[in-house]
C-alpha cells in the first residue's frame, strides 16, 4: 500500500472508500470490459493512486485523449507525477461536465470509475451518475466496480437500481477473486 493511499484513507475515508488499492487483476478486467481500445476520448473518475490509470494509458487507441479527475489534492499530485503524460484534473465528479467543457475535452466514449459508490448517499450517487450519462456520447460505455458482499447491502442494491434507471444496458462480470476485497465490474451503455 502506498503512503499516498494510506494518507488519503486516513484524511477522508468516505472519499477514498477502499481499504486497499485495486489489484492489477481488477485493473486489467476494468480495462478489458470498457471498450477504451476504440474510444476517442476516455475519462477516469477517482484514479486514486493510479491503479487503473497505467492500464488505461497502455490500452488507448492512437490519438485518443485521456483525462482523469481526482478530488484529493494529494492523490491528484501523486498520480500526475506517476503518469506525466496524462491530463489529471483536481476536482469532483459532480462537476464532470464543467471540467470537460472548461478543458475543451470532447464528450467521452468511455468513462471508468474507481469511486466508492457504496459510501455515497442516494443524492450523490444520482448526481454523479447523471453527470456521467450526460457526458458520454450515445452508445458510450461507463465502467465501474463494486465489492462482492457489500453489493448486497441497501446502498449496493440502490446503486444497481440507479445504474439500471439511468443506463440503457447494465451488465456485470464474474467476481475478480484476486482483488482484495473481491470485486466485480459493471459495464453500462448509454
Amino acid at each position: 500500500m502506498s503512503f499516498g493511499f494510506f494518507k488519503a484513507l486516513i484524511q477522508a475515508p468516505t472519499t477514498v472508500g477502499a481499504i486497499w488499492p485495486s489489484s492489477p487483476w481488477l485493473a486489467k478486467a476494468m480495462v478489458s470490459t470498457s471498450a477504451i481500445q476504440s474510444a476517442h476520448s476516455v475519462v477516469e473518475l477517482g484514479p486514486g493512486t493510479g491503479a487503473f490509470t497505467g492500464h488505461i494509458l497502455e490500452s488507448l487507441a492512437p490519438g485518443a485523449r485521456f483525462t482523469a479527475i481526482e478530488k484529493s489534492p494529494d492523490l491528484a499530485r501523486s498520480v500526475s507525477r506517476k503518469f506525466p503524460q496524462a491530463r489529471i484534473i483536481e476536482g469532483c465528479a459532480t462537476d464532470l461536465q464543467n471540467h470537460l467543457d472548461s478543458e475543451n475535452i470532447p464528450r467521452p466514449s468511455a468513462i471508468l470509475s474507481g469511486l466508492p459508490w457504496a459510501v455515497f448517499d442516494q443524492t450523490l450517487q444520482c448526481s454523479i451518475l447523471d453527470q456521467i450519462h450526460g457526458a458520454l456520447i450515445e452508445g458510450g460505455i461507463f465502467t465501474t466496480f463494486a465489492y462482492y458482499g457489500p453489493h448486497r447491502l441497501r446502498s449496493g442494491r440502490r446503486f444497481r437500481a440507479n445504474l439500471e434507471r439511468i443506463f440503457s444496458d447494465v451488465q456485470r462480470t464474474p467476481v475478480v477473486m484476486q482483488n482484495f476485497p473481491p470485486a466485480f465490474i459493471y459495464f453500462c451503455r448509454r
